[in-house]
């Protein structure tokens, strides 16, 4: 599912947000912890342009899932959504338009699900297992660029060899690859046709770029990590694998 074509839930994610980021109470939500890597291979011209583009994908995203972000140490970073069966999809889709970035800059960012707790502003003081969890993720990622954890056993067997698959295929993404990739993802109309008016390229182009991406692997990644996390998020633990399985 795109970004694009879950608008008609536009409403009710800010007054999901407004909700989570005012109660006290602890709740279910996605953390993603991250940092740029070889930041300091990087001149300071070019990383302010690298956190410029972070933080815009930062506010988009935080805002789109309800949430909020905090930028730190100079590369370090941390964005909660409230809805967690999104935290794959925003993970995926910094890390692309990072990629996609003049300077073709990579992340290492440790998504974990689970109770957490935060304010407005402050999410690097949040608490909760989802907080402990990314953090702990992000300690032990190298030599990864994106995990998955929700300390819940039979959900993390069937999506974290999934998650280190798909991150190893995102590492050998080229620039223009990530930046096209990204497009079709967040593109309302996926026809190719479109996602070259996007990005104002030819369609043959377009579709030989999304081709050598392998586009549908990833699409179909995120989908079923999707409906993984909606079944977790309604608790289902057994995650039968008709149910994960995306009907006709």
């Amino acid at each position: 599912m795109s970004i694009e074509s879950r608008k008609d839930n536009a409403a009710h994610s800010e007054m999901t947000k407004k909700s989570a980021l005012t109660s006290n109470a602890k709740k279910r939500a996605g953390v993603i912890t991250g940092d740029v890597s070889n930041s300091q291979s990087y001149s300071d011209a070019e990383f302010r342009e690298i956190i410029a583009t972070l933080r815009e994908r930062l506010t988009y995203y935080a805002e789109y899932y309800g949430g909020d972000f905090d930028i730190y140490r100079g590369d370090a970073f941390q964005l909660v959504v409230a809805q967690p069966q999104h935290s794959i999809a925003a993970a995926v889709g910094l890390r692309l338009a990072l990629k996609a970035h003049a300077l073709s800059v990579d992340v290492r960012m440790s998504v974990a699900v689970g109770e957490a707790q935060f304010r407005p502003s402050e999410v690097k003081t949040g608490t909760g297992d989802a907080f402990v969890l990314s953090g702990r993720g992000l300690d032990n990622i190298k030599p990864h660029h994106l995990t998955f954890c929700s300390g819940e056993q039979t959900l993390d067997d069937k999506t974290q060899l999934l998650t280190r698959f798909a991150d190893a295929h995102i590492s050998g993404l080229t620039q223009t690859q990530s930046q096209t990739l990204l497009a079709y993802l967040e593109a309302t109309d996926k026809s190719h046709e479109s996602v070259a008016a996007i990005l104002d390229k030819n369609r043959s182009n377009v579709s030989r770029i999304l081709n050598a991406s392998n586009y549908k692997l990833i699409a179909e990644y995120l989908d079923y990590m999707e409906r993984a996390l909606i079944l977790w998020v309604q608790g289902g633990t057994s995650l039968k694998t008709e149910q994960l399985t995306k009907e006709d």
